[in-house]
């Protein structure tokens, strides 16, 4: 009977940094444990800017007039500190690729320039750019897809199980595990956010708020299972410090 080693890798997964929005305390977190644990594999499930001036209800608003180059500046900044193998677009980058091709040809270029802008680091980083897209947007590793993350209710992070089976999400802002109920029980993750929240202004009415919490989700995988686990770190406002797993 042949031995059969399996190769165990190091991965960790991370999302929702929002650019300009990023807790830079929560940065410097994932940096310090990314050194710590070394990860062979480092995702990061898109949101990476927060593009606030090109939401569709922008017009005629204050966010309208949010600065977009230190939120461009800041989301690459970050993704050049983790180096991350894959880069997902989340909803917020998907407004880039709708408005590359808006009438106003001002606002065409700009959002193709910054397109063009994250496609040039993620050539630099050795990146994959993956798009924003329900049916091709996700990336199977060790038995687990990853993606941005689709739906935004109570029952999300078990929605997405049931979806798309064992995956690790983001989109959601509230770190989080469920099983799906399935006969496959499939799990989900979601990987919360790295923004610093009382920050997002637009989100501080709704009570959904304040189930959201900063996280990331690390593990080990080989090619068809994973060993995974959520560090929930909160919404840490009051006290605003990290405890990692590792030391």
């Amino acid at each position: 009977m042949a031995n059969i080693v399996r190769h165990w890798r190091r991965i960790l997964a991370v999302g929702c940094s929002h650019g300009a929005y990023i807790d830079n305390i929560a940065a410097h977190a994932i940096q310090t444990f990314a050194e710590r644990w070394k990860p062979k594999t480092v995702v990061h499930l898109g949101d990476f800017c927060d593009m606030t001036a090109f939401r569709a209800g922008a017009p005629g608003t204050r966010d309208e007039s949010e600065p977009i180059r230190p939120d461009v500046a800041s989301g690459l900044e970050f993704l050049e500190s983790i180096r991350p193998q894959f880069v997902f677009c989340g909803n917020h980058e998907a407004r880039l690729f709708r408005l590359a091709e808006h009438y106003n040809s001002i606002v065409a270029e700009l959002a193709a320039g910054i397109i063009r802008e994250i496609e040039q680091t993620c050539r630099r980083l050795h990146a994959e750019l993956i798009p924003y897209n329900i049916i091709r947007g996700h990336r199977m590793i060790g038995g687990y897809r990853y993606l941005h993350g689709y739906f935004f209710n109570e029952l999300a992070c078990r929605d997405h199980a049931e979806t798309f089976g064992n995956c690790v999400h983001g989109h959601t802002h509230s770190a989080a595990t469920a099983r799906g109920r399935r006969i496959d029980s499939p799990r989900a993750f979601s990987v919360g956010t790295l923004a610093r929240i009382p920050n997002l202004d637009y989100c501080l009415t709704r009570r959904k708020t304040l189930s959201w919490s900063q996280g990331f989700v690390w593990g080990e995988y080989c090619d068809n299972e994973s060993v995974l686990w959520l560090h929930d770190n909160g919404q840490n406002i009051e006290s605003h410090t990290w405890r990692l797993p590792i030391v």
